[in-house]
């Protein structure tokens, strides 16, 4: 059984349902210019599930996930310390191939980020280098990744069109198919709801309820509604550390922390 470590302000939870988690993070600092926003953070990641990360703006959840398959080398002045272990291996290794592992482990942003390219075009991007494939092998892979992402029966009669004709929300499903193409275990998704309509925004989320079937979901939201709509597992950041974490049924209802129980009632922590 893996046992987490806490300090003052980190509750801890036993992951009782994964013995060994996708994502093992540990004692993982983050500076960017001799500013800390990440302190300490020890989190395991389950299989299968929907982790997500809550907590007020600036508390370090972008700087965490981004972290995870390692965009935060490119920002300068950029330190860690710690470790994050994918499938048992560290990420930061000498030998680890950055563009493999953000293959393996999926990004998608706040901002739907679409190229001056076609739907399908858009689809096929992240692959199009990576093998040859026939006209109907590139049919077969838009159909399933655009099913997967609940937008084929939008766009299924113009997938010719630029992808920027698509609404913001049908953009956002379609970087999420993008990104699924390149066959990731990992999702990570930095608050992609945020800037969309709640009829955009409800289907992102049935979408991954449906997604976590074969994906393991690493979810930043500051909606904490959406969070108790699809989450397994909660955790609770504030000024670059974890405060508290655990099922999402556990959090929810019978929270530790006192800071934890301020911010679901309000909205605001006291850090």
């Amino acid at each position: 059984m893996i046992q987490e470590s806490f300090t003052e302000l980190k509750d801890s939870t036993t992951i009782t349902d994964c013995e060994f988690p996708v994502l093992n993070i540990s004692g993982f600092s983050v500076s960017i210019n001799k500013t800390n926003i990440l302190k300490d953070i020890d989190l395991q990641v389950p299989k299968n599930q929907i982790t997500c990360i809550i907590g007020p703006s600036g508390s370090g959840k972008s700087t965490l996930i981004r972290s995870i398959n390692r965009i935060n080398d490119d920002v300068v002045g950029f330190k860690k310390q710690g470790d994050i272990h994918f499938q048992n291996n560290s990420i930061f290794k000498k030998n680890v191939d950055v563009a493999n592992l953000r293959k393996d482990i999926g990004m998608v942003f706040q901002k739907p980020c679409v190229f001056p390219k076609s739907i399908s075009e858009n689809v096929l991007f992240g692959i199009q280098h990576s093998k040859k494939q026939s006209k109907q092998e590139k049919s077969v892979i838009v159909e399933k990744y655009l099913r997967a992402s609940a937008l084929w029966e939008e766009v299924s009669q113009r997938l010719d069109e630029k992808g920027s004709s698509l609404s913001i929300g049908q953009q956002q499903r379609l970087c999420i198919a993008r990104t699924l193409a390149m066959e990731p275990q990992v999702i990570l998704l930095d608050e992609p709801t945020s800037s969309l309509d709640p009829l955009s925004s409800r289907a992102i989320e049935k979408m991954m309820l449906e997604l976590k079937k074969e994906y393991t979901i690493v979810f930043v939201t500051h909606n904490i509604q959406q969070a108790k709509r699809i989450a397994d597992r909660i955790v609770f950041m504030c000024e670059g550390i974890i405060i508290e974490q655990g099922s999402a049924d556990e959090i929810f209802t019978k929270a530790k922390h006192p800071k934890t129980r301020g911010y679901l009632v309000d909205e605001y922590c006291d850090c």
